[in-house]
């Protein structure tokens, strides 16, 4: 896997030393990072490390106590949760939050509200640019779904899905909303060997063919080690490392993490 950070590029997310406390709990202390256009990057650490305290801040559920966040040069501090999505950032979440009679297609549609201009007034009258608009959305929501290999549960419900393919059709209601940076919590969380590698098959399309950059909060080392550009693994709030998946996964503090200092001397031989 060729690197991008081989090649200098403006970071299409900045953050700079946040700092995210609740009462006498620091979630997050002084975090720093970048993320490059059309990167896949990584963040790794122990239970309790604030992975996703971190992505709370990213999508403007929590706002730090300290720190810089900037996403293509603008402010995202300054943006209210329900201007996220208009500004280009979507997220999925670990535990599935869909309505299970909601039919895959329809659902997808939800996922375009951000995109659609012609209010409800005109979208009930459903004529003229209303009609066209819903014709334009539709067809774009369906060429999601045979992106993702969804398109012929087009018209069935949710809840009538495997888990995997709830999963995956979640994954198509954030891409619904034309994101240029997507925030995946956990996205294989609860999944099987084979529906895992499918979904890491599929993050890798979107960013091969859709050229969205995606940032992912995930347990599953094997397949954050097989398809990451760059991991950042933090620990009780820290950085404590960052870099490829080789040079993470072989770094002594974040063996430590993971495994415990005596284990960590154990395995190294010390």
């Amino acid at each position: 896997m060729t690197s991008l950070t081989s090649v200098a590029q403006t970071p299409l997310l900045s953050v700079r030393d946040v700092t995210v406390r609740f009462a006498g709990l620091t979630a997050l202390s002084d975090v720093s990072f970048d993320v490059l256009p059309g990167e896949l990057f990584a963040i790794i650490g122990p239970n309790g490390a604030g992975k996703t305290s971190l992505f709370n801040v990213l999508s403007r559920i929590y706002r730090p106590l300290a720190g810089q966040v900037t996403f293509e040069g603008r402010d995202l501090l300054r943006l209210r949760t329900d201007q996220i999505a208009s500004a280009g950032i979507a997220r999925t979440f670990q535990n599935l939050g869909q309505f299970p009679h909601t039919t895959v297609l329809d659902y997808l549609l939800l996922g375009r509200h951000s995109r659609m201009r012609s209010g409800i007034l005109r979208g009930g009258v459903y004529v003229g640019q209303a009609a066209t608009e819903e014709r334009e959305n539709r067809a774009e929501c369906r060429r999601l779904l045979a992106l993702l290999g969804l398109e012929r549960f087009a018209h069935r419900t949710l809840g009538s899905l495997p888990f995997g393919l709830q999963k995956r059709a979640d994954l198509a209601r954030a891409l619904a909303s034309q994101p240029r940076l997507l925030l995946l919590d956990e996205p294989v969380a609860g999944m099987g060997l084979e529906e895992s590698q499918d979904l890491a098959a599929v993050m890798l399309d979107v960013r091969e063919q859709l050229g969205v950059t995606q940032i992912l909060v995930e347990h599953d080392m094997a397949m954050i080690m097989g398809i990451a550009d760059r991991v950042l693994v933090l620990d009780f709030g820290r950085v404590i490392a960052m870099g490829t998946p080789t040079e993470t996964q072989t770094d002594p503090a974040v063996i430590k993490a993971y495994l415990g200092e005596e284990q960590a001397q154990t395995d190294s031989g010390g």
